[in-house]
């Protein structure tokens, strides 16, 4: 038989394994039958005038025409069957299973669909924090833990060469949250849309991926800006003269200049929402530039710097409270406030509401040059504030108001000690893992200094000498806090990442009592902590 004929057949039954419909094998034999007998008939012919005598004149003999007319349409059948299959072949989608989790692809790559999933696992340790100001509520003062910080199994992928998608759940913390769930069209390179819930273009640091901090915990800066929210935003990014533009994503990070500008329900500081109750929306933009890509400087190449800003004007919307970073412990309760009424003997809490133009500032850089990496950010949030007193029978209710202006700012420096690349996108091990070929991954080294400030009015008292009304309780809410942390980060390969911070954070005001009206003073303790976390994400 010749070669085509078995590579056409072999083909032929590797279709039939994959269950893709081809000729019936049947009909594959009985053919492949034919063939062989007609073959064998014209191989007897042929040797039959061989040997007999040379005509006198050349003729064709009619039984051979005839055979040979045979084998071409079966061989042409068989070659038919044999482009059957190689189309069928080209239709097969592309099956991925790595590092980088499981994904199926069309063989044009223009549909996918990809599995993936994380966890992070942290410890807490608290030290010195044997003192009721702490807020904690429990006789040693607070609780070394263990926490689910994030447990989250996710789908991604395209459809129709232009549009994508990403449903990511949440279950850390022993609830379901969802963190996304967005679609994003990109036809156009410079007008994309998202539409969805997502992070917000603002902070920064909220825009490296969850799992790619070089800390465990955010900087202040970062709670000055909403997490998630639902919303459109247009996005587009721009190469550098005589390049092509690299397709980054809602939030790129990729191109010589990118640019963000979307309505969300409006989240406020440090808040996501799933739900929105009022009309007035929340105005997001942004815009990021690499000024030195391509430009043949090469420490300069990851030098990134760009300005972000939001505009709302929300009607009484609770304010949320705000934490410390690594150590995770609520420092500004909105919550909390106690007035005194005008007898001075009776108590009443302040609920605080954003009511009214909110607007925030956030202009931010970094700068990443073979191991060294740093980043920095400044914001300052003014908004609003509505106090009210709860309502009591028997008591007038009253209502403050005031602008707040909070600020925080951030410089965090950091360094990889074998040698890899730092990027904002994490560090990729040039060797995985393996202590048996003595290879021990990538290992990091952090430092950060932080500061946060809150307007010291939230803390007067805004209803004259013989009544006190305060926006904030200054006695469990601090004025100002100021953090340093380092931390080492071990990369284990491309998946799995250590990480042990410590910090201390040193607070203004926090601590003391209330009585009569007047503050007696005091600062919250300084929170030292000592924290962990084992991640795994592919």
């Amino acid at each position: 038989m010749s070669y085509f004929k078995r590579n056409t057949l072999a083909s032929i039954i590797q279709l039939s394994l994959l269950g893709i419909p081809v000729a019936d094998a049947a009909d594959t034999e009985a053919l492949e039958r034919r063939i062989r007998e007609l073959e064998k008939r014209l191989e007897r012919f042929e040797q039959k005038e061989a040997t007999a005598p040379a005509p006198a004149a050349k003729t064709v003999n009619p039984e051979v025409q005839k055979l040979t007319s045979k084998v071409n349409t079966l061989e042409r059948k068989l070659e038919i069957q044999d482009e059957v299959a190689t189309s069928n072949f080209s239709k097969l989608p592309k099956f991925e299973a790595g590092s980088n989790g499981f994904k199926i692809s069309s063989s044009d790559n223009n549909n996918s669909v990809r599995i993936r999933a994380s966890v992070q696992t942290d410890g807490r340790f608290y030290m010195d924090d044997h003192n009721k100001s702490f807020g904690a509520t429990g006789p040693n003062g607070i609780a070394d833990r263990f926490d689910l910080k994030q447990a989250r199994v996710w789908v991604e992928g395209r459809l129709w060469k232009y549009i994508d998608y990403k449903i990511m759940p949440d279950f850390g913390g022993g609830k379901l949250t969802l963190a996304d769930a967005y679609l994003d069209a990109h036809y156009f390179p410079y007008a994309s849309l998202s539409v969805g819930k997502q992070k917000t273009p603002l902070s920064l640091e909220r825009l490296q991926g969850d799992a790619d901090g070089t800390f465990l915990e955010r900087a202040f800066p970062t709670y000055l800006a909403s997490n998630r929210d639902i919303g459109v935003m247009l996005h587009g990014e721009f190469a550098k003269p005589g390049y092509t533009p690299e397709y980054g994503g809602p939030v790129d990070f990729k191109n010589f200049i990118s640019y963000q500008a979307g309505i969300f329900n409006g989240a406020g500081d440090n808040g996501s929402v799933d739900t929105d109750l009022g009309d007035d929306k929340e105005f997001v933009g942004r815009i990021f530039a690499h000024p030195f890509q391509h430009s043949g400087i090469d420490f300069l190449e990851g030098f990134g710097v760009g300005i972000a800003g939001s505009m709302e004007r929300p009607r009484e919307r609770i304010a949320n409270t705000l934490p410390t970073g690594i150590g995770s412990n609520s420092i500004v309760n909105n919550a909390s406030a106690v007035t005194l009424l005008d007898t001075k003997t009776k108590t009443d809490t302040v609920a605080v509401y954003q009511n009214g133009e909110h607007y925030r500032i956030y202009p931010q850089a970094y700068w990443y040059s073979g191991p060294f990496g740093l980043l920095g950010e400044y914001v300052l949030s003014s908004q609003q504030l509505l106090g009210r007193e709860a309502s009591k029978a028997g008591v007038t209710q009253r209502e403050m108001q005031m602008r707040q202006d909070n600020s925080a700012w951030q410089i965090q420096a950091s360094y990889v000690l074998t040698g890899e690349d730092n990027t904002f996108q994490s560090v990729k091990p040039i060797q995985a893992f393996d202590p048996v070929k003595g290879n021990w991954g990538a290992f990091q080294v952090a430092a950060r200094w932080s500061e946060m400030d809150i307007d010291k009015g939230s803390f007067a008292n805004l209803a004259g000498a013989k009544n006190s009304f305060r926006l904030y309780d200054p006695s469990k809410s601090i004025s100002s806090a100021q953090e340093w942390a380092i931390g080492l980060n071990w990369f284990l390969n491309s998946n799995v990442r250590v990480m042990a911070d410590y910090a201390q954070t040193h607070f203004e005001g926090g601590g003391g009592t209330i009585s009569n009206g007047v503050w007696s003073g005091g600062h919250r303790p300084t929170e030292k902590v000592f924290a962990t976390r084992f991640q795994l994400v592919f």
